[in-house]
């Protein structure tokens, strides 16, 4: 092999011995180490899970897999669902519902059913008049269906519906864990034929299947069967009905190929590191040297393999989730009982254990600061780092190699430790979003945590009450419920237990979901989802994905890359002229090993670090809580914002907007002296409930009314508005199915009937004619076009008390006029958007809300109403090219949906934007995750958005953001300099290095000695730039200070004059020195030279700010102290200096600041 021809190559020049040692130094140990280790844990994590490993050599031959076949056929139950339900023409969507679910049989899709005039069955051959539903069926079968029926009433089509075959739990889950783990996945009724064709052609294939047939082909074969099956025998992993199992094998094949790729990293460093061991030489023996460095390479691997498989977890069901999801909101009420087990009483206490067992509850560990500090050192300088100190080691300088060791260590600590702060400080957010239930358990109502619910549990909601889970309706009165938190509605929505054909969850007015809120009045629900697995749980598994990779560790990357060549090519450089000059082997290999490790800028990942750690501090004054510390400098980059509309740039709650008399309408605020209109506001205040304070109301609306007459001082028993003396008799409160609230009540003239509610109900009870009634009707429509909910008041003076129970004796009205409610636009959000659109920030208003909502707040916010909107269906029309060509002259999408926020969020990135998503509910999560930077409103956020988001502002306020959008600019500024102070540093030590090497065949400064350059020109000096304040400066000058300036062509300006004006006055200083000295003084001169060139170029750069100057000057202190020092001196290598000495140093440091500073002007 390899070995062997390195070592018989190398055996004439270097003897028997070292030959030997450099052959074994090429032998790859750390792969087939972390092969070994890493099936051996994951044959571990599953046997956990249940599984039962038939062959563990499978597991360690992972990475070789490139293939995941699912055996299609052979997962399925035997049973069938109905997953879509289309209406045909104008047919009733409750009664559809409720027909199919009667007549459909899981077990006989083919059949017929029929009931009365309904029947249920195949369309072809019936005979039809009217739509034969061609539209409706292609619109089921392009969800996926397997079969499609059609339900009719005699001759006429009612609705098209769509079959498709049940398949185990989890299914789906197999295919996104393929797809997420970068592996081809295909779904097959034939797996042995698939799997053999794939091996032809020269894949290894991965099959989940219930066949022996099939297995016994696999490269590895997992075993699906059902309990009292027979297992197949054939199958590498036997894993029961476990499809979960399944999904982690399959992620463990991504895995396993990303450890592999490690592990030949890290061999390849330990074979490098173990050659230069034995070519430097030593007192030790040879094989002994190469073998050290390949021992702890496969140390460092088997570590590495076993925490990425025992890492592995239960892969997400976010996305698993689609068409073919249990259809609760179709199913009627005894159907959605008998398919959850529960009666009018309850599940029992027995019942619920046993359910609990199978539920999935979103994860509630923290991080701890072992994996925050782990994660912090996954950048791309710590493997060149660590290679730097193993090689420092390697020949013989153990010191620097700990220097370096603790430099990145550091880094990673103080890194790890702010992440671990802002999760603590999450989690206490959290805590007190915790939600409790009241449910009825064998007949008793008991009060429980959300946490204690499972699947058919009944919960009993009231108004005020968060919803615990997502929930199937069995009865309800007058229920509303507030469900902005989930699809960004910001009115409250009517519900009731009948059963709807609907595909948008806004639509589903038979279901109540996780972390909404009930705005009126009362239901029992059954719980049909918890955990994991409801809207809120699936955002919240998205949530905990991995954030995409940061703009940093992209730059640090390409930086790495561009420096690795050129440290290395100095080092072959300084040896070549080394031995050119006759200079021994050891010692040239030792000289261009130290300018490697020196090359290094090992304060890099440290600078970045306390960059972006001082701008969270500084947000945090802010009252801004940055949860990734590396999605500051993202936010320099941001040049696309998406606000979700509901609690972002609106005030998430209902104020009265406008009030019309009929004749004239006004803003609340103008109406001080209008009798008429703030008559017709005391009108509704009679007709609202009363309380203390507006907050305690339960509905939104009436707590709207009741804000403003409180606001703008209006009673409702002033005499102005005609009212004196009045107080209430009785009241009929307002429920969805009645449209109306009334309260009889007497005043000082007699008895007062007064109404408010919805304008159709109450208009028909007004004495109003015909032409009056049309003008009336147009007026409500205006006030509704801009997405308002419009109430008419009503009055009527009345002789004698009515029941008001009895709504036939609700007659014979006076209309006063209307009240349009609606959620006010915050103050602050026009100035911030006018502040972003500045700084070249495009802004897309994403919001659930109809088009006109959404348009006419784009509107007052931008000032204009010149502005594109377009909706949800809009977008379902295009492909992804059409939506990328679409959106970058979009302002508003109106009834959007979370796949919709995702799929925006994409093609922006797609399109080369940096897109900051912002949001507060449960619906913006899976883009709060997926965008460069997540924002969430984390006093009114849901536990979702404040988990997938990067920054949470706790304040709700948009100067936040702002503010958070000029720390991310103005440190791009800060690193941009630093970052010239580093590399430019460097490449000046380098080519002095090398101009000294060439001339006199040794490095004029020793390996102690380049380290000690690094560490006084690169720490503190570098830190006290990127710690800096920003300037105060305007957010356009910020826009400026984006990356493409800061980190294109002007870095590489600043990089390159520090580089040459560094070297100039090193080497003057140096070649100065030899003429007037011995070479250890010459050496001393040039480092005190290239370190107050360094310093001098750094004080010119920030000689406006104290801790910049501080810096300078300390570490000029610190090396003139380790020069004049004898003992300290010696330890450098270096030797006290004269008057002459500093002199030449200063000097030549001093010319060349000012020449590098005039040339930077330039």
């Amino acid at each position: 092999g390899l070995g062997a021809v390195v070592g018989a190559s190398a055996t004439p020049f270097l003897g028997l011995r070292n030959g030997v040692a450099l052959g074994l130094a090429t032998l790859p140990k750390s792969v087939e180490t972390s092969r070994a280790a890493f099936g051996s844990a994951l044959g571990t994590a599953i046997a956990r899970r249940g599984a039962i490993v038939m062959e563990r050599s499978a597991l360690r031959k992972m990475d070789t897999i490139d293939v995941v076949v699912v055996d299609t056929k052979g997962l399925r139950t035997g049973s069938w669902a109905m997953s879509a339900l289309v209406p045909v023409g104008g047919a009733d969507r409750k009664t559809i519902a409720e027909v199919a679910w009667r007549l459909f049989s899981s077990a006989d899709p083919d059949g017929t059913a029929e009931e009365g005039e309904w029947w249920l069955g195949p369309i072809d051959g019936r005979e039809l008049t009217g739509p034969h539903g061609a539209e409706e069926v292609a619109a089921v079968r392009r969800q996926g269906v397997d079969q499609v029926l059609g339900l009719g009433r005699g001759r006429r089509l009612q609705a098209v519906a769509g079959l498709s075959p049940e398949s185990l739990p989890n299914t789906e889950l197999l295919s996104v864990t393929a797809q997420r783990s970068g592996v081809p996945v295909h779904e097959t009724d034939d797996p042995r034929t698939t799997v053999r064709e794939l091996q032809e052609s020269g894949h290894r294939v991965l099959v989940v299947s219930n066949s022996r047939r099939a297995l016994s082909v696999a490269d590895c074969g997992v075993g699906v069967y059902a309990h009292g099956e027979r297992p197949p025998w054939g199958a590498h992993v036997l894993v029961g009905a476990d499809l979960v199992t399944a999904a982690v094998l399959i992620e463990a094949v991504g895995v396993m190929k990303t450890v592999t790729t490690h592990s030949i990293r890290i061999a390849q460093a330990s074979s490098a590191v173990g050659m230069i061991s034995v070519l430097r030489g030593g007192v030790t023996n040879p094989t002994t040297r190469a073998q050290r460095p390949l021992n702890a390479g496969a140390a460092i691997a088997l570590f590495n393999a076993r925490r990425h498989a025992l890492r592995l977890r239960e892969p997400s069901r976010a996305e698993a989730v689609g068409s073919r999801a249990m259809p609760w909101h179709m199913m009627p009420v005894s159907a959605v009982r008998d398919r959850l087990g529960c009666g009018e009483s309850g599940l029992s206490e027995a019942e619920v254990r046993r359910r609990a067992a199978a539920v999935r509850r979103p994860s509630s560990g923290g991080t701890t600061l072992g994996s925050a500090f782990m994660a912090e050192l996954a950048n791309p300088l710590t493997p060149v780092m660590a290679g730097g100190a193993a090689v420092a080691a390697a020949v013989g300088s153990p010191v620097d190699a700990a220097l370096v060791v603790a430099v990145v260590g550091l880094s990673a600590l103080i890194g790890g430790l702010q992440q671990v702060r802002a999760e603590r400080e999450l989690a206490e957010l959290l805590s007190r979003s915790a939600v409790g239930a009241v449910v009825v358990r064998e007949g008793q109502e008991r009060t429980l945590t959300a946490d204690e619910l499972v699947p058919g549990d009944l919960v009993v909601l009231t108004a005020g009450d968060v919803v615990p889970a997502d929930c199937r309706l069995v009865e309800s009165s007058g229920l509303e419920v507030d469900e902005s938190s989930l699809t960004g509605e910001s009115l409250p929505v009517a519900k009731d237990a009948a059963p709807v054909v609907a595909s948008e969850v806004a639509e589903r007015s038979s279901m109540v979901y996780e972390g909404t809120t009930v705005a009126a009045g009362r239901a029992t629900a059954a719980v049909v989802a918890v955990g994991d697995d409801t809207e809120a749980g699936r955002s919240m598994a998205i949530a905990r994905e991995g954030a995409p990779t940061t703009g940093v560790e992209s730059r640090l990357t390409e930086l790495t890359e561009k420096s690795l060549p050129l440290a290395a090519g100095s080092a072959a450089a300084v040896a070549g002229a080394g031995l050119l000059r006759g200079v021994p082997l050891r010692d040239s290999l030792g000289a261009a090993v130290n300018l490697a490790i020196a090359s290094v800028p090992e304060g890099l990942p440290f600078m970045v670090n306390a960059a972006q750690l001082a701008a969270a501090r500084r947000l945090a004054e802010h009252r801004a809580l940055v949860r990734n510390p590396r999605s500051i400098e993202a936010l320099g980059r941001v040049d696309v914002l998406c606000f979700d509309k509901t609690g972002t740039l609106t005030e998430g709650r209902l104020t009265v907007s406008e009030i019309d008399d009929g004749r004239a309408a006004s803003q609340p605020k103008s109406f001080e002296r209008d009798t008429s209109l703030r008559t017709v506001l005391a009108a509704a205040l009679r007709a609202t409930p009363h309380a203390d304070s507006p907050e305690e109301l339960r509905h939104a609306t009436d707590r709207a009314v009741a804000e403003a007459g409180a606001r703008w001082g209006v009673a409702r028993n002033a005499t102005a508005t005609g009212a004196s003396g009045w107080e209430e008799l009785a009241t009929m409160p307002f429920e969805s199915s009645r449209g109306l609230h009334a309260t009889l009540g007497r005043t000082h003239e007699g008895l007062l009937l007064s109404v408010k509610g919805a304008p159709e109900e109450v208009l028909s009870r007004c004495e109003v004619g015909g032409k009056a009634r049309k003008r009336l009707a147009g007026r409500v429509r205006e006030l509704a076009g801009s997405g308002r909910r419009v109430l008419a008041v009503a009055e009527r003076p009345l002789d004698e008390p009515i029941d008001l129970e009895n709504l036939d004796e609700v007659q014979g009205l006076t209309f006063r006029g209307f009240l349009a409610i609606a959620d006010p636009v915050r103050d602050s959000a026009a100035p911030a958007a006018a502040k972003l659109r500045e700084a070249g920030v495009q802004i897309v208003m994403l919001t659930g809300d109809h088009p006109a909502t959404g348009g006419a707040i784009a509107a007052e916010i931008n000032g204009h109403h010149d502005l594109k909107i377009v909706t949800g269906a809009d977008l379902d029309e295009l492909d992804d090219d059409g939506l990328r060509a679409l959106l970058p002259g979009v302002d508003v999408i109106a009834r959007c949906t979370p796949a919709h926020k995702v799929r925006i969020v994409e093609a922006y990135r797609a399109l080369g934007k940096t897109v900051a998503m912002t949001g507060d509910g449960a619906n913006d999560a899976p883009a709060i995750r997926l965008a460069d930077v997540g924002i969430a409103l984390g006093g009114r956020g849901t536990p979702a958005a404040r988990a997938a988001a990067d920054l949470v502002v706790t304040d709700d306020r948009l100067e936040t953001i702002i503010a958070a959008l000029v720390e991310g600019r103005a440190m791009w500024a800060s690193v941009r300099l630093a970052l010239g102070v580093l590399l430019g540093g460097n490449l000046g030590e380098m080519a002095f290095t090398i101009l000294g090497s060439v001339v006199t065949g040794r490095s004029p400064l020793n390996a102690r000695q380049l380290l000690l350059v690094n560490m006084l020109t690169d720490l503190a000096p570098s830190m006290a730039i990127a710690l800096r304040r920003p300037d105060d400066s305007s957010v356009e000058d910020s826009l400026r200070e984006g990356p493409e300036s800061s980190l294109g062509r002007r870095l590489y300006r600043d990089i390159g004059v520090r580089a040459g004006t560094t070297a100039v006055g090193a080497t003057a200083a140096w070649t100065l020195a030899r003429f007037t000295g011995r070479r250890r003084r010459a050496g001393t001169v040039g480092l005190a030279a290239l370190v107050a060139t360094q310093l001098g170029q750094t004080l010119v750069t920030g000689r406006r700010n104290p801790s910049v100057v501080l810096a300078g000057v300390g570490s000029a202190a610190v090396l003139a102290a380790v020069i004049q020092t004898p003992g300290l001196s010696h330890f450098f290598g270096c030797t006290p200096l004269g008057p002459l000495g500093w002199g030449i140093a200063l000097g030549s440091a001093t010319a060349a600041t000012a020449t590098g500073a005039i040339a930077g002007l330039n």
